[in-house]
């Protein structure tokens, strides 16, 4: 309130003599002009408040049509928010207490007021009504609040949380104060180190922001982004933490799926030529510095596929695709990485193979696919393969040139017959292959 504007008082005090001395108090207050309006009732409240807006009432517990602390709690409904000072004739502090917990703002002894005692009392019970109401709106904004804020003390126990809390963790505010969140939604999927570098921020003073997986109450794990801020006091030291946390499941959901989409064919889900590619350099690096390590890659494509798309269609091409790529999910050891480049040709990187090791694997591939067959309408869809096979070089210069090799080794096996497979050799003439029996 401006200094320059008039404080509008509501005097309720049925004693003339009280009410002139409250007037006179007032008026002879240093810096501070007050406008007084005096009734002698709590029934006449109403008709002054619908004539005039007051900034503090000044009220009387013994009135005509009232008597006590129950004139509090009248006077409150009738006033709303308006302060309400009390003019009590007891000076024991037992009724003051009652007096405040009923609802007023402060109390004055009458004609004890003292030196500008009325004056304080009023200023005192603005700047708390001031305090409340902006308390209440900060509340407000935190409850409206999208994201989970949660209050801690120095040690992380809760003091208050919103709504959003509640809906985010399935925890009410009152299951959670008095806990550390730790206790309530900690998934142990965070290791020892990452909470040591979370709390050696936020002691120094510093705002910690970082991504962890929790657990709602109900046990279902959620991805959180966490702002940790520190709250300090007048001397500079941390008392309290105020910690804002968004649930970005559904954003972590769409990045796995663009992340996905990225790196694998969308018909079979085997990685695609791009992550193949950059496997297969990574591999040729780590043979770079590890002379005594082996790998392979075999090149595969199905025999006469385009067959099968004008004699069955493309729905059933699919199928014999995507049951492919079954087979060779389930014929790959772990660390292997199968991959569709495109059409009918796969690949699959061998670590750790050798060329014996490659060839064997190759040719149970081949043998299984040959025995699989798809139902259809128009009888059951049968496919072969031929496999090109090639040894992984520290000399090879990327992906594409083992892949150029295993192509070479892929078209000797088609041009020999199909249903085959070949290891590629530098000298065609050492060239070696398996054929079905």
């Amino acid at each position: 309130m401006s200094a320059n504007t008039p404080i509008r008082v509501l005097l309720v005090e049925d004693e003339a003599g009280d009410a002139q001395l409250v007037k006179i108090d007032l008026r002879q207050t240093r810096g501070e002009h007050f406008t007084v309006t005096w009734v002698e009732s709590l029934g006449e409240i109403q008709p002054c408040l619908q004539a005039s807006d007051f900034d503090v009432l000044l009220l009387d517990l013994s009135l005509p049509d009232s008597e006590g602390l129950a004139t509090i709690c009248k006077a409150r409904l009738l006033v709303g928010e308006t302060p309400i000072v009390v003019l009590t004739g007891r000076g024991d502090t037992d009724f003051s207490l009652k007096a405040l917990e009923a609802g007023a703002a402060d109390y004055v002894v009458k004609g004890n007021f003292g030196y500008d005692g009325l004056a304080r009392a009023i200023r005192y019970a603005l700047f708390r009504a001031e305090m409340e109401a902006r308390n209440n709106l900060l509340v407000a904004a935190l409850e409206a609040a999208a994201n989970a804020i949660v209050i801690t003390d120095k040690s992380a126990i809760i003091k208050w949380a919103n709504s959003a809390f509640t809906r985010l963790t399935g925890y009410s505010s009152e299951e959670a104060i008095g806990h550390n969140p730790k206790s309530l939604i900690n998934s142990e999927l965070q290791d020892k180190s990452f909470y040591r570098d979370l709390w050696t921020t936020i002691l120094q003073g510093k705002n910690w922001r970082g991504e962890l997986i929790n657990k709602r109450k109900n046990g279902n794990l959620y991805y959180e982004e966490l702002s940790i801020a520190p709250v300090k006091d007048k001397t500079g030291e941390i008392t309290h933490f105020v910690g804002i946390k968004e649930d970005i499941s559904e954003r972590k959901r769409l990045e796995e799926q663009l992340q996905k989409l990225a790196n694998t064919d969308p018909l079979t889900e085997l990685y695609n030529r791009r992550v193949f590619l950059e496997c297969v350099a990574q591999e040729i690096a780590r043979l770079a510095r590890f002379e005594s390590l082996s790998a392979a890659l075999l090149m595969i494509d199905l025999d006469y596929f385009k067959r099968v798309n004008d004699t069955y269609g493309h729905s059933t091409g699919d199928k014999v695709l995507q049951q492919f790529a079954q087979i060779i999910r389930q014929a790959s050891r772990t660390i292997d990485l199968p991959a569709r480049l495109g059409g009918e040709e796969f690949a699959i990187l061998l670590p750790g193979a050798t060329q014996i090791d490659a060839m064997a694997m190759a040719e149970r591939l081949r043998q299984q696919v040959a025995e699989t067959f798809i139902p259809h309408e128009k009888g059951a869809v049968r496919i072969t393969i031929s496999i090109g096979a090639a040894a992984l070089s520290a000399d090879d210069r990327d992906g594409d040139a083992v892949l150029s090799h295993a192509d070479t080794a892929l078209y000797e096996a088609k041009d020999a017959g199909r249903n085959l497979c070949r290891w590629f050799n530098a000298n065609p003439h050492k060239n070696q292959s398996i054929t079905n029996k």
